[in-house]
Parts: C-alpha cells; sequence; structure tokens
C-alpha cells in the first residue's frame, strides 16, 4: 500500500499525519473532521489506508479507500459519425438527462446520447436473452410446444406435452 494517514490526538485538536512524516497533513478541531479529512485524502491518491487511533494512542479502526475508478469524463462527449436527428424529448427523460449531465460535468445531449447508448445496449441484451430462451425451449420440446419466446408453457400446454408422452408405445424389450 503506497499511502498510510493516521488520525491522532494532538495537541487541542486531531491530525491527519502521513506514516513517515515529520509534519501533519491537516490538523482538525474534532476527530470526526480529522477521518474525513483523512478519507479525503485517501480517495484523491491511487489508493490508501487510514488509520484512526483513540485518545491513548493504540490501533482502534483501518479503513482502505481506493481512487474513483470511474474514467475521466471529457466536458463534451466525442464527435460521432451518426446521423443527425431532431428529437422533442419527454420531460421524465430530460430530468434524468439532467441529472446524468450534472453528475458528469456534461452537456444535456451528451447525456441524452449516453442514455440512449445504454438503452441500445440492453435492448441488444434482451434480444440475445430472448433468443437464447427460444433455443433452450426447442431443444427441450422440440416441435411440441409452440411458445412465444417471451412466455413459458401454460399448464394446459405441459399437460397436452405429458399427454402426448404417454401415448408413445412402450419399448418392446
Amino acid at each position: 500500500m503506497a499511502d498510510i494517514h493516521h488520525v491522532v490526538e494532538q495537541r487541542g485538536g486531531w491530525a491527519v499525519r502521513r506514516e513517515g512524516a515529520s509534519r501533519a497533513s491537516s490538523v482538525h478541531r474534532t476527530k470526526a473532521e480529522a477521518v474525513a479529512a483523512a478519507k479525503q485524502i485517501a480517495k484523491r491518491r491511487t489508493g490508501a489506508e487510514v488509520i484512526v487511533h483513540p485518545r491513548d494512542g493504540r490501533f482502534r479502526d483501518s479503513n482502505t479507500y481506493a481512487a474513483d475508478l470511474r474514467p475521466a469524463v471529457a466536458a463534451r462527449a466525442p464527435r460521432s459519425d451518426g446521423s443527425r436527428t431532431t428529437l422533442r424529448v419527454p420531460d421524465t427523460l430530460t430530468t434524468t438527462a439532467d441529472r446524468l449531465a450534472s453528475d458528469l460535468s456534461i452537456s444535456r445531449n451528451d447525456a441524452l446520447l449516453r442514455l440512449a447508448t445504454r438503452g441500445a445496449q440492453l435492448y441488444e441484451l434482451e434480444q440475445r436473452i430472448a433468443d437464447r430462451r427460444a433455443e433452450r425451449w426447442a431443444a427441450v420440446f422440440p416441435g411440441a410446444v409452440e411458445t412465444p419466446a417471451s412466455a413459458m408453457p401454460s399448464p394446459d400446454e405441459v399437460a397436452q406435452l405429458l399427454a402426448s408422452l404417454d401415448e408413445t408405445p412402450d419399448d418392446p424389450r
């Protein structure tokens, strides 16, 4: 682990001290403020450990914080070669796009493009699942039950299939 930061009591307050450093990174009035500051320092690094000590200096609590793994987001999405279009966007989608734009510090249009791309990915995934479901039904009940890809067989269909299996002649061995 690259960085270890200790939260320790210091004259009249609480200090955040990087392990091996002679001076405190910051000094705070309360222990809670010092812990919050240590967490912020740890999260800005590539990953760091925060060790909180009680008043007597013994080891009390330790947490490891990873850096934010979300990729850095550019202010604008890269230019695409796709066709241009004009849309009227429903208010509910605009609200969601505005929230995403705010979270990622991007424009509303870029947020709408990201939402549309994610929606297309989910649609393609659902289609692959439906195709796989149909293949499995065909493997289990070849030609016996006509089942739409999105529905399970009804109890009547299951009973009909079981009845057709019972009607097959016994093996004459």
